[in-house]
């Protein structure tokens, strides 16, 4: 029906609208029909479904617009009832693709006769059907579909909507504004309303303020058009949040919801708060959507803060404020300004001018280009202000206009290049030509510039081009500029050509030609260049001259017969010089000035002619037959030896002429003579020493060129027979005695000089480069010859014929001479001198191994002088860096050539008189270091040339002048070392020393076969003075303090302290003798000095004292003033860098101070003064006490501080050897703990408890039902999963409800050896299990109804029979629990005869064992004290003896000191921090320079204050495997640097946590694998220091069991029975041997028999130069052609038979050197054989690691699962190999596994559980499990990399991989509350993947427990946890360890910490129980912070977590 306001304007007709842009339009309105009206049904408004709204809301998730439904099925809900009761009903369909209304109209016609559809959103109607029975129709249809597509279709209820909202959608984004209002008046009747422009730009929201028509309103909507614009409108949906905004900081959220909840606010319940923005702006959510529409019509205050409320949309993502926007302000223009040639290039480049404008567009911005005066780009959006898309785009479209401006700018480039206009004009053309579409080339003239312009890349490429076209223009300009061309004429051709050749390669930068018309050179180039050109031309034209050679006829018609340019390049080879032919006329020579005569002369030198004079006899002679039959003869011999080009012999009437070259001449001219005269020749033999010697003349000698021979007519032939080898002379009978001697005085200087080449590959090399070797000798007139030796030698003979050589000269009484066989780099020794060339070159074998043990460093200070052009002379040392030799320093002695100089100074050859000089300048430097050792070759000999026995009376006498020096002062240097490797050589020099007259020194030859075991291999000096006993000495942080009774005038030490007067001159006691003892240099000096203050002290030389200098210090009165005094005195000591000290009893004489309080007082300043130095240089301060009173006070004083020491030091090692007292509860068996206590064993905290049960394991009875019942219903179920078990069955279980983890289930021994046998069952899992505490009850008493007495001996031996078969055990306590007194006293007393039994039982077995398996006992473990007064135990291990003490290890005054550290050298705490300390700063430093280790490094370092020689560096190791294998490295290392002692800390005691029996076993076993591989180590002493003397019992019980240790060989030994005990074995040592194999040789030991071939070099030659020239060719040879390569020794000792005898195989036969150096393989030889070589071994070694890894899984697989194999009725379990292999199988659920035995093939059906072999038999298999079957075969993580046989690796992660992205995501987002707290931001710099086999494999053992005990639980949780970087390196290596902990905090316990986020409360300290009322149920396994929302979580079990990766990050 018409309402009155549509009667109202039908009634005004025409309405005038103005509609702005359009003007005012007149617009007439009409009825229409009004048929098909529906009438409006109202309904009650009911709550709309929520959907998704609450969860989105509360997630804070963005909610995705459901305005559009997926197509799915449609469902059918209950039909809504109207008032009247008629049912009617909407349908809602959706559709996934757009179909339109009116197919979908023609689609549900089939339905209805009256449809009505109403457009409801996107691919959303609304459809009405009028009948009920029609909508029924519809929806009994399973699924719609329409052109191909599904519709959903569903019942729709008008009240899901609001009726005042809708959403308009199809609006154009220049739809105009106004227009909006207009066209929804149009369709709502003129309704008040507002609309708000969505988020998307595209969509408006309507609000209208009353209820409207909403059907008409859509339908107008929808088929209403607005300037064509199809306009799409839905209802809105009811929400239930509003958004608030305001200043809430202050506000909480209680607060909110409590006023959000009030009838204040018109709400209701709130159901969430979500924060937009924190403190400003929240999303209130209600239950009931009213609540919501009532909050947002209120205006609200709260706590006095005005908040507004808006209706929130989650659908939208938006809130609606209800009202219309103001339209927004259009933003100005954007200038922007560019380059004017880019603006130019712009305007005239439509590509760019589009490029520019299209991207632009696609902003909605316009663009113009200005320059009228500044060239820019202006930007204006290109949107109308009124426009529906202005308010869209204007408030973000500057930022995006600019930044596409941008964009495109840097698509392009401007670039001005400088050049000349010249240049321009050169390459204009080109340049333009090659402008583009890209890019364009302008020229500027005004400022000389080429612009180019244009694309980036095109800019560039032409930037180049051009570029190139203006180096090239300019060089053209140039040349252009200065190029000429030139003429110079010669006189003739022959000039022409000759200067033509002399000057063309002087010619350089000309082009040249020769004009042989014009004779004339054509030159033409640069001017500069052709007038230097021409210069040379007319200097050579100039420079020469023709002349005229007076050849004879003859002579000259056969020069011209020659081929002259042949002859003149074989004899004008170094003369500038032409032969002109000059027709008939006379030879000319056209020659250089200089070469004229040189040529003329060669020409007469090597041409001859003899003309024989006939007299007329000799005439008739010629005529005759015989003569015509002699010279027919003789020309057939010239002719047949090939000379008849050589000469030319002519007959004239009475002459003859002979011409031609000058030997065949004289051949010739002298047989015609002797025919003619009728004159016989005699010949005689000359006989030399070998063929060779003929060989050498005949090649390079010439002798008949020789004058004398040659003036005697002499011929000269070889004579090469073997036997007698001689030259035979020919020559007329009565020259010929005068022509042999002639030939033997030749002969006689031949010398023969012999080089041996031994070392790998040097034979090859020479070998192979022999013909040019020999070539090249040739060229300094010497012959070589190169021949090989094989050695063929066995390891014994080699042994045999290579004793250590050495021979020991005692010079003075401080200086001591050795002369050794060896390598010098290897040599002990603070100095080494290094002989070097004057030129500095490291070209000797010496200077060349030194360079490659010392490091490229050592080679600083000679190239710093090279550089610096600063020459060094022969005779001149410099001193430099050591580098990596075990020196201090390093001494370079500049040594000359033998023979060189050739000159002779005071009857001494200058060589000597240089080498001399080298020698008393090393001695000299050394001395005045302060360094008291010093090692040098042999100077001179070998390279250099010189005769051994010259230089070894060089340095003899050079030594005694360097003693004699010193007037019978004592040196510092005290030790002076000779070494060579000959023995020849050590001989030689042994010689002659002794015809020195050193025969009456303290001679040592240390050439016996083998030292006793007792004695040092090598000879050492003789002590100075007598070794102080313990009460005479003392060490004060490293300075030893030594008592004496005596004359301090006597001393030798460095400075003497004098106690005096004022005047420094009293004459009385002392300090009398002091001065009368020194002379009246010292009393002058003192003189000079003057009267000094009270407390003065200064300083003198030492006068005629054993010292350098007397420090006297002024009589004190008091102690105070001593110890005051005593500072200065020690810091002068420490200025003038003496070592060594003596003070007298200071103040005990005229100043009467008691001895006890000087001596108190001297200590006292020593200790204040070492206090305030942090590294001291003094070593020894000797206190002397003249008289006996005092000296016996200061004794006595020493005794009281040592006793004081030892009262809170270590006890005495007598009380620590003695077995410590235990309750009578207890024993100790093998250092475990046994205790038999009363109790309930189910309320045992222990790690495992013993359960003897029945078979079934279901007893409910007795222990074993209380255990049970307290276990719970967990264990019980477990054991039913096991089944019934034999008689010997043992299993394993959780602890269920019980404290402890275990529960060992047995079945019940009926006897006492089934008693012993199943608690060793039980044993065996505690090991596998890494059970440490376990509970037995007592076994057998029950129902058993054994006796308790014989129980506990079967109990107790069973622990003995299983502890000491194994080298170490997981196994801390074992208790006995007894709940019957009866029982409990029968044990205890039991338990006191067990000590007795046990040793009755064992006392012989050891020692009977040894004997049987061929092994000899040595052992001092009975000795109470040793000769030094130490205690402790010592037992003999090969040829080492071994002892461990307590003590103190910075006191040790071993050879070397071993620290146990980190692997950056710095550990500050436990024993290496001692060492550090004692060692000084020096050390720190050392060590610091050195750098950060490898996880196994070794290292040696300088001492510091230590009384050692070396202190070696060791990182430290935390498994037994680990302390093995180091401490073998550092035995290996101590072998190589010479050291015969070494002491040891207890390893791995420390921050390893391992007991002391393990590491004692650990640390013997590496001792006896050194042993095995080294037994002639120079190593004869071990030494292991103990600090807590508790430790001591454990080292002695392992050391007891290790006394066996000295193998012996032995027939009766061999035949012995095996014995079948288990017997302990250790490394690769095995100490009980059961069957006397022969061991696996080591390589060190392999390679010692490996032999190569010699090349000897036999030179011969007849000068000491051009010998030494033919040696220095070889040594540069052979040092180019042979290397070295290291390979790192790792896994060495591992190696197989097999292995080991390939690589030896491989030495030999390439002749590769394999060395084991400090850690290291160095192989050696010809560089391809070392690659080849190195890589053999690296595959050996990776073999053994791979093998090593399988034998290790093996083994844990074999004590896990066994296979076994059925025969017969038994069954027998495979081997180690074929277990592991079918259990892998197994694993990886293959069918069958094949595998090879003894010959035969094996194939197992894993399926049918069967066995068949190659003959087809089938046996039955079957597969024991031995624990639990989920930690047989525990596979790495996916992730990880190939580990190559190691058992850790770090692995450090691309940064771009997805591995590193993932896990750095992840952590980054973990750390947001950090983040947001501190405002700085998380970056990781890098992530590394921890891969640790073991570690991996106990974290899954824990894991798969949890699994079990927790199956529906989530047991696994990635966290961080974070600790300092030297924990890093522990947990990477051992895992996480609770040990660890209190480093960042222990809120919650002694656990290991982890964390999500870092909230820290106070809480418990360890894991609560389970249920505190009934502890037998056990404990948690974590503890945190909050059950309900844990970010923290402690692990108290090490294994329970795993360290996956280790993340750096910083904050940025």
């Amino acid at each position: 029906m018409w309402t009155g306001s549509a009667q109202r304007v039908l009634e005004k007709g025409t309405h005038k609208v103005d509609f702005k842009a359009l003007g005012v339009i007149d617009l007439k309105v009409k009825a229409h029909d009004q048929a098909g009206v529906a009438s409006e049904k109202r309904t009650k408004p009911f709550p709309p479904p929520r959907s998704h709204l609450e969860q989105q809301t509360l997630s804070g998730k963005p909610a995705p617009d459901t305005g559009e439904a997926a197509p799915a099925s449609f469902h059918q809900e209950g039909l809504q009832e109207d008032v009247g009761g008629v049912k009617f009903q909407s349908l809602l369909v959706s559709s996934g693709c757009p179909i339109t209304e009116e197919i979908l109209h023609l689609y549900f016609d089939q339905f209805s006769e009256n449809v009505d559809i109403c457009r409801h959103g996107d691919n959303q109607w609304i459809i009405q059907l009028a009948d009920q029975s029609d909508l029924e129709k519809v929806l009994a249809k399973p699924e719609h579909r329409l052109e191909g597509s599904l519709m959903s279709v569903r019942l729709y209820d008008e009240r899901e909507s609001d009726p005042r909202r809708f959403i308009l959608s199809g609006f154009s984004g220049d739809c105009k504004c106004s227009l909006l209002s207009v066209y929804i008046n149009s369709c709502s009747k003129g309704a008040e309303h507002s609309w708000e422009v969505l988020d998307d730009g595209e969509r408006i929201a309507v609000t209208f303020k009353q209820d409207i028509d909403i059907k008409a309103f859509l339908k107008k909507c929808s088929s209403k058009k607005l300037q064509n614009m199809v306009i799409a409108a839905r209802r809105l949906e009811h929400t239930d949040s509003v958004l608030v905004r305001g200043d809430m900081g202050s506000i909480s959220e209680e607060a909110l919801r409590l006023y959000f909840s009030s009838q204040k606010s018109k709400g209701g319940q709130v159901k969430g708060l979500n924060w937009v923005t924190k403190g400003q702006s929240v999303i209130v959510t209600f239950e009931d959507f009213h609540a919501a529409l009532r909050v947002a019509n209120q205006k609200h205050t709260l706590c006095g803060v005005s908040l507004c409320a808006l209706l929130f949309y989650s659908s939208l993502q938006q809130a609606l404020a209800g009202e219309t926007p103001i339209p927004p302000t259009s933003p100005g223009k954007i200038s922007i300004p560019v380059d004017a040639p880019f603006l130019e290039y712009v305007q005239n480049n439509r590509a760019c001018r589009e490029d520019f404008e299209s991207t632009l567009q696609e902003v909605y911005t316009s663009i113009s280009f200005e320059g009228a005066s500044e060239a820019r780009v202006v930007l204006e959006l290109a949107v109308d202000s009124e426009s529906l898309l202005h308010h869209r785009l204007a408030h973000t479209w500057e930022r995006k206009a600019r930044q596409a401006v941008e964009t495109l700018l840097e698509k392009y480039n401007v670039v001005a290049l400088t050049v000349t206009k010249e240049v321009w004009e050169r390459i204009k053309s080109k340049c333009l030509s090659l402008s583009n579409k890209d890019a364009r080339v302008s020229f500027e003239s005004a400022k000389n510039t080429i612009v180019v312009v244009g694309r980036q890349n095109d800019v560039k490429s032409l930037c180049g081009e051009i570029q190139l076209l203006i180096h090239e223009a300019k060089g053209q300009l140039e040349i252009e500029m200065n190029t000429v061309e030139r003429k110079i004429p010669l006189d003739s051709k022959e000039k022409l050509d000759f200067v033509w050749n002399l000057v063309s390669a002087k010619l350089e930068g000309v082009e040249r030609s020769k004009d042989e018309v014009n004779l004339a050179f054509h030159l033409k180039g640069l001017r500069e260049k052709v007038n230097t050109a021409e210069a040379v031309i007319k200097d050579t034209a100039t420079n020469l001259a023709t002349q005229t050679l007076n050849l004879s006829p003859h002579l000259a018609r056969f020069l011209k017969s020659l081929d002259l340019k042949k002859f003149e390049r074989s004899h004008f080879a170094h003369i500038s010089a032409t032969i002109l032919n000059c027709g008939d006329s006379d030879v000319q020579i056209l020659a250089e000035k200089p070469d004229g005569e040189k040529a003329k002369d060669k020409i007469r030198e090597v041409l001859k002619e003899e003309v024989i004079n006939l007299t007329p006899d000799q005439g008739k002679i010629t005529q005759g037959e015989h003569w015509r039959v002699f010279f027919d003869g003789l020309m057939q011999e010239v002719e047949s030896s090939s000379n008849v080009r050589n000469v030319d012999v002519s007959e004239l009437d009475m002459q003859i002429s002979v011409c031609g070259f000058g030997n065949v001449v004289a051949d010739v001219a002298r047989k015609l003579k002797g025919y003619l005269s009728n004159k016989m020749l005699t010949t005689k033999d000359v006989p030399l020493e070998s063929l060779r010697q003929v060989e050498y003349v005949d090649a390079c000698m010439k002798l008949s060129e020789a004058p004398e021979i040659k003036a005697l007519d002499v011929t000269i032939l070889s004579s090469r027979t073997q036997a007698s080898p001689c030259l035979r002379v020919t020559a007329a009978s009565d020259n010929i005695m005068e022509a042999v001697a002639a030939v033997n005085k030749r002969v006689s200087h031949i010398a023969n000089v012999r080089y041996t080449y031994s070392n790998a590959g040097e034979s090859k090399v020479l070998e192979k480069h022999q013909v040019a070797l020999k070539a090249r000798a040739k060229e300094f007139g010497c012959k070589l010859y190169l021949t090989i030796e094989q050695v063929s030698q066995t390891i014994e003979q080699v042994s045999q014929t290579s004793p250590h050589l050495s021979y020991s000269y005692k010079i003075s009484d401080c200086l001591t001479l050795t002369v050794a066989r060896g390598d010098l780099h290897q040599q002990t020794a603070e100095t080494i001198v290094c002989p070097l060339s004057g030129n500095l070159s490291f070209d000797n074998p010496i200077a060349k191994q030194i360079l490659q043990v010392g490091g490229p460093q050592i080679k600083c200070a000679c190239d710093k002088l090279l550089k610096e052009n600063q020459a060094l002379l022969a005779g001149d040392v410099v001193v430099t860096n050591a580098g990596n030799l075990s020196a201090k320093a390093l001494i370079y002695a500049v040594i000359p050539t033998w023979g060189k100089s050739g000159h002779i100074v005071n009857n001494e050859v200058l060589e000597l008189i240089y080498l001399a000089s080298a020698v008393q300048k090393s001695l000299q430097c050394t001395e005045n270091k302060n360094y008291v050792s010093m090692a040098m070759p042999a100077l001179g000999c070998g390279t250099f040339g010189f005769p051994i026995r010259d230089s070894c009376k060089v340095i003899g006498k050079e030594i005694a002048k360097f003693c004699n020096s010193h007037q019978g002062k004592p040196t510092i240097l005290r030790d002076i070392f000779i070494v060579d490797p000959d023995a020849k050589t050590v001989e030689e020099f042994h010689a002659v020393l002794k015809e020195m007259d050193y025969r009456g020194a303290d001679l040592t030859d240390t050439r016996l076969s083998s030292p006793p075991a007792n004695k040092p291999k090598h000879a050492v000096p003789p002590p100075l003075l007598p070794k102080p006993g313990p009460d005479l000495k003392e060490v004060i942080s490293g300075i030893t303090v030594i008592l004496k009774k005596g004359d301090i005038t006597k001393e030798s030490v460095d400075a003497i302290v004098n106690s005096t007067n004022t005047s420094l001159d009293l004459n009385s006691g002392v300090s009398g003798a002091i001065l009368k003892a020194a002379g009246k240099s010292v009393v002058d000096e003192c003189a000079k000095l003057g009267s000094q203050k009270a407390d003065g002290v200064v300083v003198t030389g030492g006068g005629s004292l054993k010292c350098k200098h007397i420090i006297h210090m002024v009589g004190l009165t008091d102690t105070a003033s001593i110890t005051a005094s005593i500072e200065k005195v020690l810091q002068m000591c420490e200025s003038k860098k003496t070592t060594t000290v003596a003070i007298p009893a200071i103040g005990t004489g005229k100043g009467s101070i008691e001895p006890q309080d000087s001596i108190k007082a001297v200590l006292k300043g020593l200790q204040n003064h070492l206090s305030r130095t942090t590294s001291s240089g003094i070593k020894l301060i000797s206190m002397v006490a003249f008289e006996q009173k005092v000296f016996d006070s200061f004794r006595q004083h020493f005794a009281e501080r040592r006793r004081k020491q030892a009262g809170t030091g270590p006890p005495l090692a007598s009380t620590l050897s003695r077995a410590t007292q235990l309750p009578a509860n207890q024993v100790k068996i093998h250092n475990i703990r046994v205790e038999v206590k009363k109790g309930d064993i189910t309320m045992e905290t222990v790690r495992g408890i013993v359960n003897t049960t029945n078979n079934e394991l279901n007893l409910k009875g007795g222990v074993s039902g209380a255990i049970f019942r307290a276990a719970g219903s967990s264990v019980e179920e477990e054991c039913k999963a096991f089944g019934p078990q034999g008689d010997d069955g043992v299993v394993l279980t959780s602890g269920g409800a019980l404290q402890c983890d275990f529960i060992i289930h047995m079945v019940g021994p009926q006897s006492l050896a089934a008693i012993t046998s199943q608690i060793q069952r039980a044993l065996e899992l505690c090991e596998k299990n890494q059970i440490t505490t376990v509970s037995f009850p007592a076994v057998g008493t029950g129902g058993g109804g054994l006796d308790a007495t014989v129980v506990l001996n079967a109990m107790l031996q069973a622990f003995d029979n299983h502890l000491s078969g194994r080298t170490s055990s997981v196994l801390k306590l074992i208790y006995i629990v007894i709940d019957q007194d009866r029982i409990l006293h029968q044990f205890v007393q039991g338990l006191k005869q067990w000590p007795e039994m046990a040793l009755n039982n064992s006392s012989d077995e050891d020692d009977e064992s040894a004997e049987e398996e061929g092994w000899s006992t040595t052992s001092d473990e009975d000795t109470d004290e040793d000769d030094s007064g130490e205690r402790g135990i010592e037992i003999i291990i090969g040829s080492i003896k071994v002892k461990a003490l307590c003590g103190d290890l910075t006191k040790e005054t071993t050879d070397a000191i071993v620290s146990s550290t980190n692997t950056s050298l710095d550990l500050n705490s436990g024993v290496s921090g001692a060492i550090l300390k004692a060692a000084g700063q020096s050390v720190v430093d050392e060590c610091k320079a050195l750098g950060t280790q490898a996880s196994d490094g070794v290292v040696i370092t300088k001492p510091g204050n230590l009384q050692t020689k070396h202190l070696v560096h060791m990182v430290g190791q935390t498994q037994e495997k680990g302390i093995t294998s180091s401490m073998y490295k550092v035995l290996e290392t101590c072998d190589g640097i010479g050291a015969r002692s070494v002491s040891f800390p207890a390893l791995g005691t420390g921050a390893g946590n391992l007991a002391a029996s393990q590491v004692a076993s650990a640390m013997i076993t590496a001792i006896s694998t050194f042993i095995r591989d080294k037994p002639k180590s120079p190593v004869t002493t071990v030494r292991i220091v103990i600090f807590q003397p508790k430790m001591m019992s454990d080292f002695e019980q392992v050391m007891k069991k290790f006394k066996v240790a000295t193998p012996r060989h032995s027939s009766a030994a061999a035949a012995t029975a095996v014995r079948k005990e288990p017997h302990p074995t250790y490394g690769n040592l095995s100490l009980f041997q059961t069957k006397l194999s022969p061991p696996v040789p080591s390589l060190t030991s392999a390679m010692a028999g490996v032999t190569f071939p010699v090349m000897v070099a036999d030179v011969y030659g007849v000068s000491a130069d051009s010998l030494a020239q033919v040696k220095r060719c070889l040594d540069d040879l052979v040092a180019e052609e042979c290397t070295s390569q290291d390979v790192v020794a790792e896994h060495l000792h591992l190696l197989s038979e097999a292995d080991v005898r390939a690589i030896v195989t491989a030495s030999q036969r390439d002749q590769v050197s394999v060395q084991l150096l400090q850690g290291k393989l160095t192989v050696s030889g010809k560089r391809d054989d070392v690659l080849s070589a190195v890589l053999q071994i690296k595959d050996c070694l990776q073999s053994t690691r791979d093998r090593e890894s399988r034998e290790r899984e093996e083994g844990r697989l074999w004590k896990t699962v066994r296979w076994e194999v059925g025969t017969s009725d038994a069954w027998s379990a495979l081997g180690r190999s074929v277990n592991y292999s079918l259990e892998l199988a197994f694993h990886n659920k293959d069918r069958e596994c094949v595998y090879q035995h003894r010959g035969d093939s094996f194939t197992v059906d894993l399926k049918k559980l069967e066995q068949t072999d190659s003959r087809g038999n089938t046996v039955r298999i079957k597969r024991t499990l031995l624990a639990d079957s989920d930690t047989v075969v525990i596979a790495p993580p996916p992730t990880w990399s190939k580990m190559d046989g190691k058992d850790l690796d770090i692995i450090v992660l691309l940064p771009k991989s997805n591995e590193f992205l993932k896990i750095s995501k992840d952590f980054v987002q973990s750390c947001q509350a950090f983040v947001q707290q501190t405002g700085k931001n998380i970056k990781v710099v890098q992530i590394r993947r921890i891969q640790h086999q073991e570690q991996w494999r106990r974290y899954a053992v824990s894991k798969q427990a949890v699994e079990k005990k927790y199956p529906n639980n989530k047991n696994e949780q990635v966290l961080y946890h974070g600790t300092t970087k030297d924990i890093c390196q522990k947990i990477n290596k051992n895992g996480f360890n609770r040990s660890f902990c209190g480093r960042n905090a222990t809120v919650y316990g002694s656990g290991t910490y982890f964390a999500k986020d870092a909230a820290y409360v106070e809480g418990m300290k360890e894991p609560s129980p389970l249920d505190p009322n009934d502890l037998r149920k056990g404990l948690h396994d974590c503890a945190v912070n909050n059950l309900h929302n844990p970010s923290i979580f402690v692990i108290f079990c090490d294994s329970g977590a795993y360290p996956d990766y280790l993340i750096t990050f910083k904050t940025v």
